[in-house]
């Protein structure tokens, strides 16, 4: 590199193929699951330190056969897809407001 010539600054499309930028579909559904599954993971932990999935099944009118782990995993899909849902409204009406506050001309 010559003494006199001014250094270049690395630009955002000089990176690697393999560091390519997430498209803003992949952001929001990323933004939707992790958040939802670690909300799931903590709600499963905190209610069955409580409950027993075998009591709750003593204690159904009409019991089903299932094991424990069965009822662990049941009852952790369960608190998934209520995080699940909603963390994907949340994600919605903000995509909503940000476009409708773009058509509007941010009139408040």
């Amino acid at each position: 590199m010559d003494a006199g010539e001014p250094q270049r600054v690395p630009q955002e499309d000089d990176r690697l193929p393999e560091q390519r930028r997430w498209s803003r579909r992949a952001q929001a559904v990323a933004a939707v699951v992790w958040p939802s599954f670690l909300a799931a993971a903590l709600a499963t932990m905190l209610f069955f330190a409580f409950v027993d999935p075998g009591e709750m099944e003593e204690a159904m009118t009409h019991p089903l056969e299932f094991n424990r782990m069965t009822g662990y995993g049941v009852g952790f899909f369960f608190f998934w897809l209520i995080a699940l849902v909603s963390s994907a409204v949340s994600v919605y009406l903000l995509r909503t407001a940000h476009r409708n506050s773009r058509s509007n001309g941010d009139r408040d």
